[in-house]
């Protein structure tokens, strides 16, 4: 069975080969947290990685600032969450804010 740290690095890198960019967050010269974003279809998919367990992804419309989507909790099932969304303006993606939640 993978640790958790196996199973974020394998969706880290699922996530790099679905066209996500990454920013190394630092301070003081220490890594922090990982962030990646892409943009696909007049959306964005963001996320941040903190550890193997906390990590926090959402979708935005490109003009709102409110996430038509968002999940926190172990970084594997997030980012592979967030994969698994339908592309922005397809059937089953979210399409409504309301409280940051999901309203297929």
């Amino acid at each position: 069975m993978p640790s958790p740290e196996q199973e974020a690095i394998a969706a880290i890198m699922r996530s790099r080969e679905a066209g996500f960019q990454f920013t190394h967050l630092h301070n003081d010269g220490e890594l922090t947290a990982i962030h990646a974003q892409r943009w696909r279809s007049g959306a964005l998919d963001t996320y941040v990685v903190r550890s193997p367990t906390d990590a926090y992804a959402a979708r935005f419309r490109a003009e709102e600032r409110h996430p038509l989507w968002q999940l926190g909790g172990p970084a594997a099932e997030v980012i592979e969450a967030l994969l698994d969304l339908p592309a922005h303006d397809t059937t089953g993606a979210p399409t409504r804010t309301r409280g940051g939640l999901w309203l297929p």
